[in-house]
């Protein structure tokens, strides 16, 4: 019995060691083919790390960072039915993994599937990550704000970027990154703010001048916009919407009786001026359109408006503006009503007149 004993406490030593042995042997066979398949993703070659990692997962069966590996590669591969396969066999696994959710966002995303793409990257904003988390995250929800651009999802994109802006550390670039976004979802002073701030942490940061030049333009501080395009025209010559914006800055600070610390003697003289030019754009339009003034009775908008410039035009001289400073205002009013009115019947405007009726637009911004 105890030969027996010893004989049978020998056989189970050897069997554990040839067991543990085999293990070992599979573990670092599937480990070889893993950095084989490792090294065909970096190489560019996707149909040789899907071989590699499918050898490595007969190795070591239900590797999940193997399966996570050979899903990416049949993604590369454009095998995607395959790969979200292994995908959500993992997400069953660990529902909180947030590499799994990224890469399930991302087929979601290519399919066109935006509620699944925001579901996911919502998870993987939230999810587990094995390392820097913070990065991650941010890095997560940028492509998620880049993809909801991409799907003109405008609304959805800007509470993201807003998100992101909480916590954004003190990087130029990135600062300038979400300064465009925030332009293409046309939140034009959000994304000043962020060029601003790329610009204190690095004022030669690519693109943040014409980027906060566009931002102040489209908010209508066209004085603040000449000063960030000035920076930008001279930064890049060929940046020709920086130049053209530039020269339409020129413009309009030329003609705006609004403008900030003016003369009255300059404001008077740039309201007559500014009637006159819009004058001769209505009648420039009714003559395209084949309109006679002559009519006793206006019929027609173009005609209207020309009315009321005529009965105004006794008061629009020097002496008028000087003695009653409020009529500026009554008479600019009209000055935008013909401009908006030529735009409306004759179309395009030159761009003498586009200035004035950018004027209009923004009047409330040129006037602070």
């Amino acid at each position: 019995m105890v030969v027996s004993l010893v004989l049978l406490g020998v056989f189970f030593a050897i069997t554990g060691f040839v067991n543990s042995r085999y293990h070992a042997t599979q573990a670092a066979l599937g480990g070889h083919w893993y950095a084989r398949g490792v090294a065909a993703l970096k190489a560019n070659q996707p149909l040789k790390a899907v071989d590699a990692f499918h050898t490595a997962l007969v190795y070591s069966r239900d590797n999940s960072a193997y399966e996570l590996q050979l899903a990416e590669a049949l993604v590369e591969s454009d095998r995607l039915n395959e790969a979200e396969v292994y995908l959500r066999t993992l997400w069953v696994r660990e529902p909180g993994n947030g590499t799994v959710n990224l890469e399930l966002a991302r087929l979601a995303a290519r399919r066109s599937d935006v509620p699944d793409a925001i579901r996911y990257y919502h998870n993987a904003v939230y999810g587990v990550w094995d390392s820097d988390p913070i990065v991650h995250r941010r890095e997560t929800r940028m492509e998620l704000c880049e993809f909801l651009l991409a799907k003109k999802e405008r609304t959805q994109a800007e509470s993201e970027l807003i998100a992101i802006v909480a916590n954004l550390p003190p990087d130029a670039a990135l600062h300038a990154k979400v300064g465009g976004m925030f332009l293409q979802v046309q939140d034009y002073p959000r994304a000043l703010q962020q060029f601003q701030q790329a610009l204190k942490l690095k004022p030669k940061v690519k693109g943040a001048w014409a980027g906060a030049g566009e931002a102040a333009y489209q908010t209508g501080d066209y004085a603040e916009a000449y000063r960030y395009l000035q920076k930008a025209v001279a930064e890049s010559s060929s940046d020709l919407q920086a130049a053209q914006q530039l020269e339409m800055c020129k413009l309009i600070l030329s003609l705006d009786p609004f403008g900030r610390r003016l003369s009255q003697r300059e404001r008077i003289r740039r309201t007559l001026a500014a009637f006159d030019q819009a004058v001769a754009r209505v009648k420039q339009c009714a003559q395209n359109l084949g309109v006679n003034f002559q009519a006793k009775q206006p019929n027609t908008p173009i005609e209207d408006v020309y009315a009321k410039a005529k009965k105004m035009q006794p008061k629009v001289n020097e002496r008028s503006l000087r003695r009653d400073p409020d009529l500026i205002s009554n008479v600019m009013d009209l000055v935008f009503q013909m401009e908006e009115q030529a735009e409306r019947s004759c179309g395009l405007l030159p761009d003498p007149d586009r200035a004035l009726l950018m004027i209009a637009r923004t009047r409330g911004a040129t006037e602070r």
